[in-house]
């Protein structure tokens, strides 16, 4: 009898541990995956961080962090702004966190890059956007443009040049001047020789498909080109050309500061940076600029595109 009493006690007991492990193999399960994710999500920024470490040996365009260090520390010790070197960094998003080990971009300084007529006493501005075209902010800016009878130079990305062909038309028809600036937007400086000329070509072409004209006047994406690229474009017949003023409207700032931004920066002869296209978060670009055409206006800038301060007919 004791002994049957012991076999139902153990069977119930199995029964109930069996149980028990089921339940947690349903409730837990989700807990468990999540678990595995986060260890891969780990494994996988330790090794991209290894790789950064490995690519930003010997490269004088990158900088690895050290313990204490935030972006403002260097920057200061770089003698570059905050908003230069977040700028170079858009993979590291807000609250901008950095860790030691980590390698993070500089912003390339060159020389051969036209960044306005820096010598002129004429109060000539010109105004630039770029990673257009698109048809959120693109249509806006060019109805400001015509209304304030304002011509101006778009950058273009070839990728967006061939997913909105109607908005590229738009900008050459009303008198706009267009320049290259890549197909994908990529930092140029990691790419090989022929990556470079492929990006630029097959802007260029389509550009050409499009408008029936073709353009030499090249920016790089986020500003870093090294010298030698700009002799490799050079000799391809493209004229690199980089900005006096920087609105930051990337940054996401308001309306107001990006008008204060060029007021502060502005000179005769000189090239604003603004922007058409903007992937999410706050972007006052549309609303600041007629307050930047009436400002420049009220001190006598008068507007051209990039070729007319080269010299050359639009």
């Amino acid at each position: 009898m004791m002994k049957k009493v012991s076999i139902s006690i153990l069977f119930i007991i199995a029964v109930l541990i069996l149980a028990w492990l089921l339940m947690f193999d349903k409730s837990d399960n989700v807990g468990l995956n999540k678990l595995q994710s986060s260890v891969f999500s780990m494994e996988k920024a330790q090794k991209d961080q290894k790789d950064q470490k490995e690519e930003s040996n010997g490269n004088p365009n990158m900088h690895e962090v050290k313990e204490g260090e935030t972006l403002f520390i260097i920057a200061s010790n770089l003698g570059i702004s905050e908003s230069e070197l977040k700028h170079a960094n858009p993979q590291i998003a807000p609250p901008y966190t950095i860790f030691p080990g980590q390698a993070i971009n500089l912003p390339i300084k060159n020389q051969g890059a036209f960044m306005g007529d820096t010598d002129s006493s004429e109060k000539r501005i010109a105004l630039t956007f770029d990673d257009g075209p698109e048809n959120m902010y693109t249509p806006k800016v060019l109805e400001i443009l015509k209304e304030k009878n304002v011509k101006a130079t778009f950058f273009v990305i070839g990728k967006r040049v061939e997913e909105y062909p109607e908005q590229l038309k738009q900008i050459h028809q009303e008198g706009h001047a267009i320049g290259n600036h890549t197909w994908e937007h990529p930092h140029i400086t990691r790419l090989t020789d022929e990556q470079l000329n492929q990006t630029v070509h097959f802007t260029s072409e389509q550009i050409e498909i499009l408008t029936g004209e073709t353009t030499k006047l090249f920016r790089p994406p986020f500003g870093e080109i090294e010298n030698r690229q700009i002799e490799l474009l050079k000799d391809e017949g493209y004229l690199t050309i980089q900005w006096s003023a920087d609105t930051k409207d990337w940054s996401g700032v308001s309306a107001e500061k990006i008008v204060s931004n060029v007021k502060e920066t502005v000179t005769p002869g000189g090239i604003v940076l603004m922007h058409n296209y903007h992937a999410e978060g706050p972007f006052e670009t549309v609303e600041a600029l007629p307050k930047i055409i009436d400002e420049l206006r009220a001190q006598g800038y008068e507007f051209v595109t990039v070729p007319e301060l080269l010299g050359e007919k639009n």
